[in-house]
């Protein structure tokens, strides 16, 4: 539900989004725009998936990836020093005044939502819930 709820409100305010990207200072300007959409509904279309447990396993592997590419471009910002906020849950900054930096805290939270996700990657399946007997490989 949390990958949902990001995901949409990334898709709301999509020019504050790339504004965050920015501020890692990893990717071309140029990118930023197609990654701040990618990202977005990635997040929103997964979540979606996982809750209605439809290609669960592909859902959870493509949310695998962002969450090793998240937690690898906050590290990395760290390391450098820089601080900024990190872009994963906007509601609470606008709805309870908590500003989300980056930092150890969200680093820890991405890598546990990566363990949760790892054994629903590796063991479920990719079932079409309405067509019994039916998986994609």
């Amino acid at each position: 539900m949390l990958f949902i709820l990001s995901g949409g409100e990334k898709l709301l305010d999509l020019n504050y989004f790339e504004l965050v990207i920015a501020e890692y200072q990893i990717l071309p300007s140029l990118l930023i725009p197609a990654v701040a959409l990618l990202v977005s509904l990635c997040e929103l279309l997964c979540g979606i998936m996982l809750v209605i447990n439809l290609f669960s396993r592909i859902s959870s592997s493509v949310m695998l990836c962002m969450m090793a590419i998240f937690i690898a471009a906050m590290t990395y910002n760290v390391m450098r020093g820089l601080e900024h906020e990190c872009g994963c849950f906007e509601f609470l900054s606008q709805w309870y005044g908590l500003k989300e930096e980056i930092g150890i805290g969200p680093i820890v939270r991405d890598i546990l939502f990566f363990i949760l996700l790892l054994p629903i990657a590796l063991q479920s399946s990719n079932r079409i819930p309405w067509k019994k007997g039916h998986e994609l490989k």
